[in-house]
């Protein structure tokens, strides 16, 4: 009898060892999995880190670099040895900057608050006072991305297409919907309407997130784009 108890307490002992060495496999396994998992979220960080970096030093620059070449080749002398030269930086300067945003575009998403900031520098750079009003209010991620677009968009369009003093941007949320408005000083009131690839990006882009987009031009050379878009993205409640 003593040596069938004796087997029995092995038997148990070694289920007992078989069983421990069981869960730790599969906590060594568990613990993989959160290593692997922590390092993937560290690497997606970095990358997010990169792209605004890349981002806030660099294409705000390029982008001020292009409105001053193309300004320079446009007041160059049709005959000039220099509108050559000032052609291809110009070109030269829009690829880097198509470059930068084919390498950032899948680290980070375009940050509202950041092409707001942009555009008041870049317009007081070129000698064009700038006010901003953003209310603070929670928009979704594709109406903030879609919003900074056309930040950017409106105000490249001021320097290259008016001679403004001052340009206006303002942000307000009411009833559910966001409402975008740029506003410069600086149109001839007879130019006619604009339109154009451009406006009908933004009128597209607008448009998939049930928006709208249109422009006022008034008498006093106030040249007005208004963009409507429910602040959720195709949710006007």
């Amino acid at each position: 009898m003593p040596h069938i108890a004796l087997l029995a307490l092995l038997a148990l002992l070694g289920t007992l060892l078989i069983a421990a060495l069981v869960v730790l496999g599969m906590r060594l396994r568990r613990l993989r999995v959160m290593q692997a998992e922590a390092v993937r979220q560290a690497a997606a960080e970095a990358r997010e880190q990169f792209g605004r970096d890349v981002h806030d030093l660099v294409s705000s620059r390029l982008w001020l670099a292009t409105l001053r070449s193309e300004l320079a080749y446009r007041l160059a002398d049709d005959d000039s040895p220099l509108r050559p030269a000032l052609a291809d930086v110009v070109q030269s300067i829009r690829q880097a900057s198509a470059d930068i945003r084919n390498v950032t575009r899948s680290f980070r998403d375009v940050s509202l608050a950041s092409e707001l900031a942009n555009a008041r520098a870049v317009l007081r750079a070129y000698g064009t006072d700038c006010k901003v009003e953003a209310t603070e209010a929670e928009l979704g991620d594709e109406v903030s991305a879609v919003l900074a677009i056309m930040v950017r968009e409106a105000v490249t369009n001021v320097l290259r297409h008016s001679r403004a003093t001052l340009c206006a941007i303002e942000i307000v949320v009411r009833g559910g919907v966001a409402t975008l408005t740029v506003a410069n000083d600086g149109v001839d009131p007879s130019t006619p309407p604009g339109d154009g690839t451009g406006l009908d990006n933004l009128r597209n882009r607008a448009a998939a997130l049930d928006g709208v987009v249109g422009t006022v031009l008034d008498p006093d050379g106030w040249f007005r784009l208004i963009a409507e878009i429910p602040r959720r993205g195709g949710d006007r409640r």
